[in-house]
């Protein structure tokens, strides 16, 4: 509904503009005291009002002229001075009676009616006024109980069980409470007295908040004091939980009820005064709660609720639905969640704030017959604390900026000459020249910058109120700020809040300009060291750092262990304007890290620009300086392949033959610009020996050309073993290759192998013809064909052997290619080496036919051509050895015996029976015709004895005994039957007796017959059996 009110206020057209913009039209008379009476359910008049229902007298004018609460107070501060302010002055002296009247008396109705009309204005007024003095100590009480429940906050790990709702739930009552009062206090200032019966309601409203912030103030201070007492107090809070303590339940649940109860009434009080005079009124405790719950988990969870966004106020115009992605700017700072949400006001017919979507917001505007869009939520302070600070800090540009309406700019013209009032202290440095490379000087005059002293020092000793002001800075709330500043909180937070960091770090313009402007310590640094200036460098922030320098930051401050000064930083993000701003302003340009590097050597990278090293060495930075690593300058440009800044760097005087750490030559072959601007400028190519060997290594011909044409020898060797051409045979680069042969590389200058071997073991027989076109020896050193065997490059070996080398050749070690081929059973080269004439009689690592014993088809290759195999003694045993039986036969088919020794001892057949070779000691004694009595390391039946197989023990002894083996033939003191009595084997010895029986006189290496041996050893039926088959 509509009014059209015919009262204004005084003031004239302006006082009439803001009465229109803070409030809907109100019907004349009595209608604000109507729909109070009809919010709180009272019942409504029976009949207008009289005038004297919403008149006031000359006193309560007086009285309320500079009423109302302060803003951003002290809550105990103002109820102490609220109670004088709102006691009505004592009356004057009744004044002398006056004479009779000479006119008529009034009738006797009209003096009936005055006389009502004056005892109801004096009983409403003092009603009201103490409706007003309760309501200032029940907010008061709130304000300090949140105040108590934010440094609990900050004590505690982790909140209990139910303490996150309630405190929203205390921040919901606080905000409805201030609201009230500022409403009642209004109203005293109107002189617009409130009827009788609504004041009884709200201060019966008001005594039983008060009683439930009592019995909360008493359960905070409780868990405030168990925190306080440290291990004893958490102990004692344990004990007490054991018990069921739900006292924290209990109170969430009657605070909810009394917030219901009340929240009605600031329903109408803002509705009637206007959410902007609403917002001042929030106590230092409520925001300590709000700035408190930022970080917990309760937060996160509120943060995360959504709401509907297709309602709308009657009271706003349209606005088109954009995406999420725009709306979560302004939205996700007020979606709470159902059970926490502050009262939700309706909002202001012409506000400049967002819209709110809270689910409560919508609930408690729509069963009040109000628009559903409430801006209310986004008033809190506490959503404030809850932004981002990177939102906090965009510009409101773009596709957004268009959708706002024309009565919502306000806001964004406050952006726009706060940014405008630093552009103005920072605009005369940054129309320098920044980003050229001329040197020029700024002196930094911080004593003749614009100051401020706060204009009164209230919240000087508060508590918290440097963690406040941090995080009013880290949410951008400008106006908060520059509130806090003014009433005397300190700009210089502390090391653990630190306010000028976190604008810093948030990019915010205008709250550096405010804290600097009240006091703030430009060199300040926060726990960690960090000060703004190096801040503002790592966010690449000119117009912060400009401000700081002015205000006296030092930009050559030490600062933490693992901080880097603020020029380095600057360079290193290749920030030209900074770093010349810092330069100007006095760093030092030869300054290094906590890791010892250069501001020089930290600029120099691959997109460094130009003109950024320029500057730095016009404002004196040392080219030859060098970090902690040993660079210089110089170094990390040519590794960063800069040949700009190398060229540079040497009209400012680098010296070109300085290692940093090794010589420049070094790193310049991989980037033959830069190369070729060092040999132009005095590099000296002799401390580089063996430099072509590494242009040559990383195959960059265009810097091998360069160093040919600087002299540099091709045949240099690095490292006293590499040579270039050896190299490029290596990495099989024929373009280095053939450029080294032309410009005199010898290509009988070995590296760690001579060029033509080189060719072999690389298989680049290709460059071979080149190699020895050019001069290179094929038979000195001799080998190579061995080599080629080696290396199992048969196209090699045959052009070798084309080219007439020796086949018999041997390396240093004594090696023919032959015997190589063999030990390596490569047959291919077998055949190739003696159908070109290899001697199978020439030894080699070993003798062929011995070699060849390990492959019976090499043998069979080398027996064809050996003309008398017998000459090689051992070589039966060694193919037995081998285990080779088919060269056994083969050996034996050439004519070599069966009884050939080896080294004159060991015997094929000893040797058989040694190895456990059966199918040879069977062939060899049935097939060979070994004599089984020959002896070898010993004789065969000792030897069978001896190594009697476990699988089989007496099968290799019963085929000697078949072919005629004595037991009893000694050699070298020993013989079958005293081998048997070693053993200990009764049945072996009886099988021995039994068929060559026992000679008795027979005697060991020490003069004992084999019954004495057998008395030895106490085995009396060996001595039996002796006896018993003895021959005489």
């Amino acid at each position: 509904m509509n009014y059209q009110s015919t009262d204004w206020p005084r003031g004239g057209r302006a006082a009439r503009g803001d009465m229109i913009r803070d409030a809907p039209i109100l019907p004349p008379k009595d209608s604000f005291a109507f729909d109070l009476k009809e919010a709180l359910d009272l019942a409504p008049p029976s009949t207008p009002s009289s005038v004297a229902a919403s008149t006031i007298s000359a006193s309560s004018v007086n009285r309320y002229l500079d009423g109302g609460p302060p803003s951003l107070s002290n809550r105990a501060y103002h109820h102490s001075h609220e109670q004088a302010y709102l006691t009505p002055p004592p009356p004057p002296p009744p004044p002398p009676p006056p004479p009779p009247p000479q006119s008529q008396p009034l009738p006797a109705h009209l003096n009936r009616g005055q006389s009502h009309r004056g005892f109801n204005m004096a009983s409403t007024n003092k009603a009201q006024s103490q409706c007003l003095h309760l309501c200032s100590a029940v907010a008061s009480t709130c304000d300090q109980v949140a105040e108590k429940m934010s440094e609990y906050i900050g004590l505690v790990k982790h909140l209990p069980h139910g303490f996150g709702p309630l405190a929203n739930d205390v921040l919901g009552t606080c905000q409805v409470l201030f609201f009230i009062e500022a409403g009642l206090g209004d109203a005293a200032r109107q002189q617009q007295s409130l009827p009788l019966d609504m004041i009884t309601v709200l201060e019966k409203k008001f005594r039983a908040a008060q009683a439930d912030f009592r019995s909360l103030d008493h359960v905070v201070t409780k868990q405030l004091d168990y925190e306080r007492a440290g291990a004893m107090g958490r102990m004692r809070r344990g004990f007490g939980k054991m018990f069921g303590d739900n006292s924290l339940e209990r109170m969430m649940h009657r605070l909810a009820k009394t917030r219901e109860d009340i929240k009605i009434s600031a329903l109408m009080f803002q509705w009637k005064l206007g959410a902007e005079r609403m917002e001042s009124e929030l106590g230092i405790g409520y925001i300590g709660l709000a700035a408190a719950l930022e970080g917990t988990e309760y937060r996160l969870q509120r943060a995360a609720s959504t709401t509907s966004e297709d309602k709308m106020s009657n009271y706003r115009s349209p606005v088109s639905k954009e995406p999420a992605h725009h709306r979560s700017v302004e939205n996700h700072h007020t979606a709470m969640s159902e059970h926490s949400q502050p009262p939700s006001l309706p909002p202001l017919p012409r506000s400049d704030r967002s819209i709110g979507h809270g689910h409560d917001s919508l609930a408690s505007a729509e069963s009040q017959g109000y628009g559903l869009g409430s801006e209310y939520s986004h008033l809190s302070p506490y959503t404030r604390y809850t932004a981002s600070s990177n939102g906090s800090t965009h510009s409101h540009e773009g596709q957004y900026g268009k959708r706002i309406a024309p009565d919502r700019l306000s806001t964004f013209d406050e952006a726009a000459e706060q940014s405008t009032a630093l552009d103005e202290t920072v605009s005369d440095v940054k129309a320098l020249e920044l980003d050229g490379a001329k040197a020029f000087r700024i002196e930094s005059d911080p004593y003749n910058m614009p100051r401020q002293r706060p204009r009164s020092t209230v919240d000087t000793d508060r508590s918290n109120v440097n963690q406040i002001l941090a995080s009013a800075v880290r949410a951008g709330d400008h106006k908060l700020v520059a509130q806090l500043l003014d009433r005397g909180v300190a700009p210089d937070t502390g090391l653990e809040a630190h306010a000028l960091n976190e604008a810093i770090m948030n990019l915010d313009a205008e709250s550096v300009r405010l804290l600097l402007l009240y006091g703030a310590d430009a060199n300040a640094t926060d726990r960690e060291g960090l000060s703004p200036l190096a801040a503002a460098a790592e966010k690449s922030f000119l117009d912060g750092a400009i401000a700081l320098l002015k205000y006296g930051a030092n930009p050559n401050m030490p600062l933490g262990p693992d901080i880097d000064p603020p020029l380095y930083t600057a360079a290193a993000n290749n920030n030209v304007r900074l770093s010349h701003v810092l330069l100007a302003y006095g760093a030092h340009a030869n300054a290094t890290t906590s890791s010892r590097n250069t501001v020089m050597v930290g600029a120099i990278n691959k997109k460094a620009p130009k003109n950024l090293i320029d500057m730095l060495l016009n404002y004196g930075a040392g080219p030859n300086e060098k970090n902690g690593e040993g660079k210089t300058a110089m170094f990390e440009a040519i590794t960063s392949a800069r040949v700009d800044i190398v060229n540079s760097l040497i009209e400012h005087g680098a010296n070109t033959n300085l290692p940093g750490p090794k010589h420049l030559l070094w790193p310049a072959t991989y980037q033959s610009p830069c190369l070729q601007a060092l040999l132009d400028n005095g590099a000296d190519c002799k401390k580089t020996p063996g430099i072509m060997e590494l242009a040559t290594s990383i195959n960059n011909i265009e810097s091998i050309r360069i160093l040919l044409k600087a002299g540099v020898d091709p045949n240099a060797k690095k490292d006293g073993v590499y040579t270039p051409l050896c190299s490029s045979i290596r990495d099989n680069r024929k373009d280095i290759f053939d450029l080294l042969l032309r410009s005199g590389a010898d290509p009988n200058v070995p590296a760690s192998e001579y060029p033509c071997f080189k060719c072999v073991t690389h298989h680049r027989e290709q460059y071979l013809p080149a190699l020895v076109a050019a001069g290179g020896n094929l038979h000195a050193p001799k080998g190579i064909l061995e080599t080629a065997v080696v290396s199992k490059n048969g196209p090699a070996l045959k052009w070798l052997l084309d080219q007439g080398i020796d086949p018999n050749d041997k390396t240093p070690k004594g090696h023919t290619a032959l015997t190589s081929a063999i030990r390596d059973n490569h047959i291919g080269f077998v055949d190739t080496l003696l159908a070109r004439g290899a001697n199978p009689n020439i030894r080699g690592q070993d003798w062929p036919v011995c070699m060849a014993v390990h492959n019976p088809e090499i043998l069979a290759r080398i027996l064809a051509v050996l003309p008398e195999p017998r000459a090689f003694k051992g070589v039966m045993e060694m193919a037995v050895v081998a285990n080779q039986l088919e060269s056994v036969k083969l050996l034996l088919n050439a004519g070599v015996s069966v009884e050939d020794r080896n080294g004159g001892v060991f015997s094929p057949l000893t040797s058989a029976l040694r190895e456990h070779r059966k199918e040879i000691v069977i062939f060899l004694i049935n097939d060979g015709r070994a004599d089984v009595n020959a002896p070898g390391e010993h004789l065969p039946i000792v030897k069978a004895l001896r190594r009697l197989a476990p699988e089989d023990p007496e099968y290799l002894v019963d085929a000697l005994l078949e072919k005629g083996a004595d037991p009893n033939k000694v050699y070298r003191g020993w013989n079958g039957i005293m081998q048997a009595i070693e053993n200990g084997d009764i049945d072996m010895l009886k099988k021995l007796v039994q068929k060559s029986g026992v000679d008795m006189d027979v005697k060991d290496e020490l003069g004992r017959t084999v019954t004495e041996i057998a008395i030895s050893r106490r085995w009396e039926e060996a001595v039996d059996v002796l006896l018993t088959y003895a021959r005489n």
